[in-house]
């Protein structure tokens, strides 16, 4: 977990450059006493009352003498200025930053650089990241740092109930719920920030009456603390969000980013005043996932993401992972669509804190990795990929009209053998190559090609989907996919790249052939020839230095497959390709060009 993948890593885009001696007079100003409302003497995070039409998500007052602080994203920073719950008109308002989660935010980073504590004594930099919870309010906090940090409840708690207090090593998280927490870096406080909870979901079912999805119907919630509402000044007017930009920040020459108060006014929000829907508050939890066949979620609007709604239709399959479901969206009209919902609860994790958090962080990993690997791919044989929501970790999909594979009943009957033709195994080659011939030209391995991620009807022809486990190919080699489909070079090597995605679609044809049932049935323990592993257990060694189980188990099938790729016609010129692709070095294997430049050559039956 203490791994940071390309695509969470933290940016440090420097703003336009300023002169020195504009930095020292910023630095100068800004501890002489900007800031003093924001620090020592300020009114509680708690009791600060924060904007009720926007999905913010963290308010944030670092604790240092110069206040620097580098966010991971700057699009999603900016301060706020905002009154306390209780206040007079006389009372000024407190400059925070406030994070607000986009489309696309999975988790905030922040650093703050080091410095000396009034003792002398210096205090390492702090890094931190706080991932977004879709299953509650809470959030996930990832110590990144290279030393541990103390981290403490500062909200109030109830007479005689001490605050909580952990110590976070670095790689290490801990799930936190909504308040506010403080972290320390040798006994030097750093950090003051705030967890919010969620905007709610209106859940509208066919009992419902109401028809109402208007922004201001689900916007006009308050949360479990009362405090997403607003009292307007009216003595002062109403401006909108402030966003950073260039001249009010100062870029350090380590790239460390200078957040100075606004210069225009300051923010104020004045209650909604349209009417309340009568639809169910989804408050908690996940609503895409509670949801029931014909029911409309109305999902509220944020920073950049219009409010939209979404009609369950029929489920298409469910795991501990993920629910998939067929479903209307407001923003495509007539058409329907395919919902997929990556799941961060699952019956491991219920009472098992750690596990549940990582699992979290994994789960946001992948459905970041799948948006963004996914969504420019335009290819007919390539499920295209409307776009997603990580506040739900929801991925919105082309329906395509046509089961997998490996679906029972349509492709796969009675001994788990494959029901189509040759013109099928003929048309389901072509197309997969071809797509994975597109998505290799743009450095991605897809690594779990299969039966179950290979949709087919005669109608469309095959079409590729599920690209959660994809990785660019000069990546270190991916632990994920299917045992059944893992090429010979991982267990020699570690190996893993285009050739493999070959390999994989290899021994798919063996099934669709009908030289093999299908090979994931296997996996069951009441079949004959069970036969099973784990994929990343394949490099381990038992006590003595054997090999272990995984990779015994894995050698044995690999013998099947090529036995199976023994036994191929190679007069026949399908077969003959299929006897290439499971070629045991990769390096002699065929590519996906060579197979699409073979059947340009027009491949006939004989």
């Amino acid at each position: 977990m203490g791994d940071v993948r390309e695509y969470s890593e933290v940016s440090e885009e420097k703003t336009e450059p300023f002169s020195q001696s504009e930095i020292e007079a910023r630095l100068q100003d800004a501890r002489r006493g900007h800031f003093s409302d924001e620090t020592g003497g300020a009114v509680s995070l708690d009791d600060l009352v924060v904007p009720p039409n926007e999905d913010i998500r963290i308010l944030m007052r670092p604790l240092t003498r110069d206040r620097s602080v580098s966010p991971g994203n700057q699009e999603v920073c900016r301060w706020l200025a905002l009154h306390a719950e209780v206040a007079d008109k006389e009372q000024s308002e407190h400059k925070v930053l406030a994070v607000t989660q986009t489309p696309r935010d999975i988790s905030f980073s922040v650093r703050i650089p080091g410095e000396r504590c009034d003792d002398a004594v210096p205090r390492p930099p702090l890094w931190c990241e706080l991932y977004y919870d879709p299953a509650s309010d809470n959030q996930i906090l990832v110590n990144r740092s290279h030393v541990p940090f103390t981290l403490s409840k500062v909200s109030q708690t109830p007479a005689g109930r001490p605050g909580e207090e952990y110590d976070v090593n670095p790689a290490f998280s801990k799930a936190l719920v909504p308040g506010t927490w403080r972290i320390k870096v040798n006994e030097c406080e750093v950090l003051d920030f705030r967890i919010l909870e969620k905007r709610p979901a209106r859940l509208r079912t066919l009992s419902s009456t109401s028809t109402s999805t208007s922004t201001s119907d689900v916007s006009d919630m308050v949360n479990s603390a009362g405090k997403r509402s607003f009292i307007a000044d009216d003595e002062n007017p109403v401006s909108p969000g402030k966003r950073l930009r260039p001249s009010d920040s100062a870029a350090k020459d380590d790239g460390v980013i200078m957040f100075l108060p606004p210069k225009a006014n300051p923010l104020v929000f004045p209650l909604p005043t349209a009417e309340k829907g009568k639809e169910v508050v989804i408050s908690n939890g996940h609503p895409l996932l509670d949801m029931q066949p014909d029911d409309t979620v109305a999902i509220p609007g944020g920073c950049e993401l219009d409010e939209y709604t979404i009609t369950k239709r029929d489920p298409i399959a469910s795991s501990s992972l993920s629910s998939v479901f067929t479903a209307n969206h407001s923003d495509v009209p007539g058409n329907v669509i395919v919902v997929k919902v990556l799941k961060t609860r699952t019956p491991a994790t219920t009472n098992n804190e750690a596990l549940a958090a990582r699992n979290v962080i994994h789960q946001a990993d992948i459905w970041l990795r799948e948006l963004q690997y996914q969504e420019n791919l335009q290819h007919k044989s390539i499920v295209r990929l409307y776009g997603g929501d990580a506040r739900y970790l929801s991925l919105y999909m082309e329906h395509v009209d046509a089961r997998d594979l490996a679906a029972r009943g349509t492709w796969r009957i009675g001994g788990d053998q494959f029901a189509g033709d040759r013109a099928d195994a003929l048309r389901i080659l072509r197309d997969i190559a071809s797509a994975l011939h597109y998505i290799h030209a743009r450095g991605l391995v897809h690594n779990d090609i299969k039966p179950g991620n290979i949709l087919y009807s005669r109608e469309r022809g095959a079409v590729l989907c599920d690209l959660g486990l994809s990785t660019y190919a000069k990546n270190a080699p991916s632990t994920g996919g299917t045992p059944w489909y893992v090429p010979p070079e991982y267990i020699a090597v570690k190996q893993r790249g285009p050739a493999s995605d070959v390999w994989a679609l290899g021994v798919t044809m063996l099934y669709v052939l009908g030289k093999t049932p299908f090979p994931d049935a296997r996996g069951n323990r009441a079949h004959p020839k069970h036969l099973h592993w784990l994929i990343s257990k394949v490099h381990q060694h038992q006590r003595g230095g054997g090999p272990s189980d995984a990779a015994a188990s894995m050698r044995q099938w690999l013998s099947e497959v090529n036995m199976m790729r023994t036994n191929l016609n190679l007069q026949d010129r399908l077969e003959r390709l299929v006897h290439d692709m499971l070629a045991p070095n990769p390096n002699i294997r065929i590519t996906t060009k060579e197979i699409v430049q073979r059947f340009g050559e027009q491949i006939t039956e004989r």
